[in-house]
């Protein structure tokens, strides 16, 4: 027995997937080798799922569950198929994404208690949003306050003026990757806790800085709908625009390098349909806007 991190009452805690098990699996199915890497935790390791922790309760669980469903068969699957230009919505969207960034937040928190370069100031607003965002999603209240909502898809990068982003493959990164990250400004304070959804952000801002420009990417608690074209103009678009730098740094060994080649050569059809070579193409297409 354990106290479950969501609801605080004692219970056998079930394996929890961190960011949910479908987006794990439809990077799997349409990859290259039915399996995922993840360039800043050893890339030489191939991974068949993707972080759970022992979180929460079966109860806790299955309040997640629902949303997520709702997610992957309204939006999720839609978006990887045909890249929609529209999203239609009801409270499981607002739901969905606090529950998924409610759950990195919480990991994250304890991370930053150990790291120097976050205030106590700074840490006592994650604890307070993490408490809204707990009662938002047991229910014992309807808003979450000031905390915001937002969604963005990235479509095709089709256009930059940013010769790094070229180098970086920003189509291939952001539609084949999985994360999720809490990222704190200093001077002053910005907090937002993002995950990448193979190419569908989901971010949870709880203090923005002045002047970022977050457009067509609000999600309301209730019934709404956003329209493409999407913009944003934010300090969470750079770091996510370092960490796809970095990982552009890091290489497959050459024995893994080999592995992969082989594994092509069995089955170079699967190579030819994956989304992978399509993203890929779409990299190679990036033209300069400068």
């Amino acid at each position: 027995m354990d106290i479950c991190a969501l609801c605080g009452k004692e219970a056998v805690l079930e394996l929890s997937h961190i960011i949910p098990k479908f987006v794990f699996d439809y990077v799997k199915r349409t990859s290259v080798t039915s399996r995922f890497r993840t360039p800043l935790d050893n890339p030489d390791v191939p991974k068949q799922d993707g972080d759970k922790k022992k979180l929460l309760c079966g109860e806790c669980e299955d309040l997640f569950s629902e949303q997520e469903r709702l997610f992957a068969n309204n939006l999720f699957h839609k978006f990887q198929k045909d890249n929609i230009q529209e999203i239609n919505y009801d409270r499981w969207l607002n739901y969905f994404i606090t529950s998924v960034n409610w759950r990195v937040l919480k990991e994250d928190i304890e991370y930053f208690k150990t790291d120097n370069t976050v205030t106590s100031h700074e840490i006592q607003l994650m604890l307070e949003a993490e408490q809204t965002m707990r009662d938002y999603l047991l229910k014992r209240r309807d808003d979450l306050q000031y905390i915001e909502n937002h969604i963005f898809l990235f479509d095709e990068v089709q256009t930059t003026n940013n010769s790094e982003v070229i180098e970086g493959g920003p189509n291939v990164f952001f539609r084949r990757s999985v994360f999720g990250y809490s990222y704190v400004v200093h001077n002053p304070t910005g907090i937002y806790v993002y995950s990448n959804l193979a190419g569908i952000l989901i971010v949870t801002i709880v203090k923005s800085i002045e002047l970022e420009v977050w457009e067509n990417t609000k999600v309301e608690l209730g019934l709404g709908k956003l329209q493409m074209p999407q913009n944003i103009s934010s300090p969470l678009m750079d770091e996510m625009i370092e960490y796809m730098l970095e990982s552009k740094k890091v290489s497959l060994s050459l024995a893994q390098k080999e592995k992969l080649v082989e594994r092509v050569k069995k089955d170079p059809e699967k190579l030819v349909n994956s989304k992978f070579i399509e993203h890929l193409k779409q990299d190679q297409n990036l033209k300069r806007d400068f």
